[in-house]
């Protein structure tokens, strides 16, 4: 059952300029799995989430709204090293299940700790 009063994802904990996005495909670490692409650059600041789901990956509007909205809920909800974090869908997240989908993001962010080297 899904949660009736969902918390809200601030703008603080948002990339969402087109330089900050660059910033950490250019220097950051890549971790990738089925779903999902993940890439960390390590910062000061609280952790920041960034996400591209493309129209070519996921075409459907509905699923691609339904991945946001799970990976939105798994970085909340997951401990993690501050920095700023960029989500990728791969074609094969349209077709997966919420709770593969969970999985995977839970271990994702997992593998990144603060000590990663650059």
């Amino acid at each position: 059952m899904a949660d009736p009063s969902p918390q809200p994802f601030p703008k603080s904990a948002r990339l969402r300029a087109a330089p900050e996005f660059q910033a950490v495909f250019k220097k950051g670490l890549k971790h990738s799995g089925v779903f999902f692409r993940l890439y960390f650059l390590p910062g000061n600041t609280s952790a920041r989430l960034g996400l591209a789901v493309p129209k070519k990956a996921v075409p459907l509007s509905v699923t691609r709204n339904r991945l946001k909205r799970l990976c939105r809920e798994s970085f909340r909800s997951s401990s993690k090293a501050p920095g700023d974090y960029i989500l990728v869908a791969q074609q094969r997240a349209r077709d997966a299940g919420n709770a593969a989908v969970r999985a995977e993001l839970e271990r994702l962010f997992s593998s990144i700790t603060a000590s990663d080297p650059l």
